[in-house]
């Protein structure tokens, strides 16, 4: 009896132990379940705020276009002009995948303009888009009391698909306007690209998520059977705060947005189905253990003292054994898959809090919690350089051949510590050194990496290479601004793929000589192509010399575009091959890593409109800017008046006053008086002679007169600017 008390209690201590762990293993599962769910929600909130955000900036913009429709302008121009650059603000939004319309009409029209092109308004929400409530009485209506952005909760709309045909679409609908025009804006959201988002952040099995607006309507949720009436009753919660709400069932993580008011509510069960079923499993066993263990020990007690033989014959044909031992197997099983759940929920979380941590999320403090908790073992060399290495997204290796390739190559070149997945073909590359002098050797590694890529994976590639830091989590951000300063300040002659931010030379000196680029709508129009293309890489080769920035070359060039476009008069084919030219220009200046690519793109855009300044040139007139232009160089120190200049055109003096206007985009004395101070800039450099005398050589017989003038334009009178281009050379 003695045998089995003591035997009992050893058991009863273990069995209680065992319990114990499992209950605390079981809780901190929930536990790190719950924050991953948490961690992914804050993420999901931030994306839809983010996309709200963005629409309320599309609507802005859409608002702030200079077009309305007026008396002494055509209507259907008017209206092209506002679909074009609205299918432009439409395509460049970062919200673009989940617009499905957006539509735009103006007071006592009938007319509606949406990113297709222009419907009849009431066509549009009585045939394209159906709902019995909010048809195209329901919104004319609703801007004739002038109410400002409003958001509507979710709503099925029938959209036509052809013919009879129609499929439902569950919208929300964004309508209103900024108060700036008489425009009527209404954007429709598609509420299942919406939930693919959440979906794409793989929220947690068995939670749900949903969002009210600032009347506690449900705009928005992933399941459609949710009482709410428990959760919103007597509910206050101040913008940018977070509340949780309890019941038998579940937990309501409630978040109000300090943007729109609007409310987000997260419901997770008390106990996931999954655990449960776990905790459930291992109770069941440890029971049927306990069982069979007191079942054994009232047996061993018995025929301990019975004979070897008696009792070997006992244990040997006793079934229960393998049900333990079978038991055990699948407990341990049980813990093996649980743990490799655990290891991928963890990878996850760590590059969600890395990702999140160097942006500088909202809640910094408690990234910075969770990356030394999670990073105090990585992050073990004395200094880090941050690594941002882009493939070319056309090829169609997959995402894992180029992460295999990278963490091949790199663990056989440098000593790395995690390579991070940020965005399609993107990945951050923390990499450990030991003294910061070593830097210079993983540039070179990295350089080699890259040629091997193009060489066995037929891949084009581009690298930025942050400055070395101290190993401190708050160093990441720096890191990490280093990689974005250095892909937007980076000097225009540096030609190769890996991008240094310790090569960065930062400049302020540009070459931008405005008194050679005023003269390049005449050269233009006067037809001295020379000239004009000897300015225009005069400009650029000054420039590449100075080594300037490359977003200060970029903004150079659609400078001197907007100066060769003056003079040109296209009619609207030529006014759409140049826009596509333009647009071709500006994504390619976006992709362009090089020199040579931002060249010649810009070159196919100059030749375009040199080949119509030829055009313009041969259907030469008195009246038209060839002539004038070339008059006034050639007489241009003579006393011009309007007059005069009406009469040599064969016209009036109020018409050729307008259309010199309209040509030249200034007044003809302002013209005039421009040319005359050019040419004396020239003078000033080149001639030593009086101040009255190059006042009178340029037309000015009254020296007063031609000084006042001169400083009006340049800033300087003639004596200090001659002073300075002296001092200067």
């Amino acid at each position: 009896m003695r045998i089995f008390s003591v035997l009992l209690i050893i058991v009863l201590i273990m069995f209680v132990t065992n319990y114990l762990l499992m209950n605390n293993s079981t809780q901190r599962l929930y536990e790190q379940m719950k924050e991953n769910n948490h961690l992914i929600v804050s993420g999901i909130i931030q994306s839809i705020d983010d996309t709200f955000k963005d629409i309320n900036n599309l609507i802005y913009s859409i608002d702030t276009l200079p077009y309305n429709p007026r008396d002494n302008q055509e209507v259907d121009y008017t209206n092209y002009l506002l679909y074009k650059d609205m299918h432009k603000l439409i395509t460049l939004s970062s919200s673009h995948d989940f617009i499905e319309e957006v539509v735009v009409f103006f007071d006592q029209s009938n007319l509606a303009i949406t990113s297709k092109g222009t419907i009849d308004l009431n066509e549009f929400f009585n045939e394209q888009y159906k709902n019995k409530q909010n048809n195209a009485m329901f919104w004319t209506s609703f801007f004739n009391d002038e109410k400002t952005l409003e958001i509507f909760p979710a709503k099925t709309y029938m959209k036509k698909v052809s013919g009879d045909n129609y499929r439902a679409k569950n919208l929300i609908t964004i309508a209103g306007n900024t108060q700036f025009s008489s425009k009527n804006i209404i954007v429709f959201l598609d509420v299942d690209a919406l939930l693919d988002i959440i979906d794409q952040k793989t929220m947690m099995d068995e939670t749900s998520f949903l969002i009210l607006d600032q009347d506690n309507n449900i705009v928005l949720t992933t399941e459609e059977k949710i009482n709410l009436g428990e959760v919103v009753r007597g509910l206050l919660v101040d913008e940018g705060e977070e509340t949780i709400l309890k019941n038998q069932m579940y937990e309501y993580v409630v978040y109000k947005s300090d943007y729109n008011g609007f409310t987000y509510i997260n419901r997770i069960p008390i106990q996931y189905t999954a655990v449960a079923s776990i905790t459930k499993d291992q109770q069941t066993i440890m029971l049927i253990s306990g069982i069979i263990t007191l079942f054994l020990l009232i047996i061993l007690s018995i025929y301990l003292f019975r004979p070897m033989k008696k009792v070997s014959l006992i244990i040997g044909g006793e079934p229960n054994w393998k049900s333990i031992y079978q038991s055990t197997l699948h407990l341990k099983q049980n813990i093996k898959e649980s743990k490799s759940i655990e290891k991928a929920l963890q990878s996850e979380l760590n590059r969600h809090i890395f990702i999140n941590a160097i942006r500088e999320g909202n809640d910094k403090d408690r990234d910075d919690t969770k990356l030394k908790e999670y990073f105090s073992e990585i992050l073990k060399s004395n200094h880090f350089i941050l690594l941002k290495w882009v493939f070319d997204s056309k090829q169609a290796n997959d995402i894992g051949d180029w992460q295999k390739f990278m963490e091949r190559g790199l663990k056989q070149e440098l000593h790395y510590e995690t390579v991070l997945l940020n965005k399609d073909l993107e990945f951050l590359v923390l990499i450990g050194i030991d003294q910061k002098s070593e830097r210079s050797q993983v540039v070179q590694s990295i350089q080699k990496l890259m040629n091997q890529a193009q060489n066995s994976l037929k891949a084009d590639s581009y690298a930025i290479i942050s400055k070395g830091y101290n190993t401190k989590v708050e160093h990441l951000r720096l890191a990490f601004q280093d990689i974005i300063n250095t892909s937007l300040y980076r000097n225009i002659g540096v030609e190769s793929l890996l991008y240094d931010a310790e090569s960065i030379h930062h400049t302020v000196q540009v070459y931008f000589p405005v008194d050679k680029i005023e003269k390049i709508p005449n050269l233009l129009v006067s037809g001295n192509e020379k000239d004009f293309i000897q300015i225009i890489n005069a400009i650029m080769n000054e420039n590449l010399d100075l080594n300037i920035h490359r977003h200060q070359f970029i903004a150079i060039l659609q400078s001197l575009l907007l100066y060769m476009k003056r003079p040109v008069q296209l009619n609207e084919e030529e006014e759409q091959q140049l826009f596509k030219l333009e647009m071709d220009f500006e994504n390619r200046i976006r992709e362009s890593q090089n020199l040579e690519e931002l060249k010649s793109s810009f070159m196919v855009v100059v030749k375009f409109i040199l080949e119509k300044g030829r055009q313009l040139k041969a259907q030469e007139s008195k009246l038209n800017p060839v002539f004038i232009a070339q008059y006034i160089e050639l007489h241009y120190m003579d006393n011009l008046y309007l007059e005069h200049m009406a009469k040599i055109t064969d016209t009036s003096s109020k018409y050729f006053s307008k259309y010199f206007k309209n040509a030249f985009g200034v007044n003809f004395v302002e013209y005039l008086h421009r040319v005359r101070i050019n040419y004396a800039k020239e003078h000033l450099r080149n001639e030593n002679i009086t101040i009255a005398e190059i006042g009178e050589k340029v037309g000015y017989l009254n020296p007063t007169t031609f000084a006042s003038t001169f400083k009006k334009y340049t800033g300087l009178s003639p004596s200090n600017y001659r002073e300075k281009i002296i001092n200067t050379e």
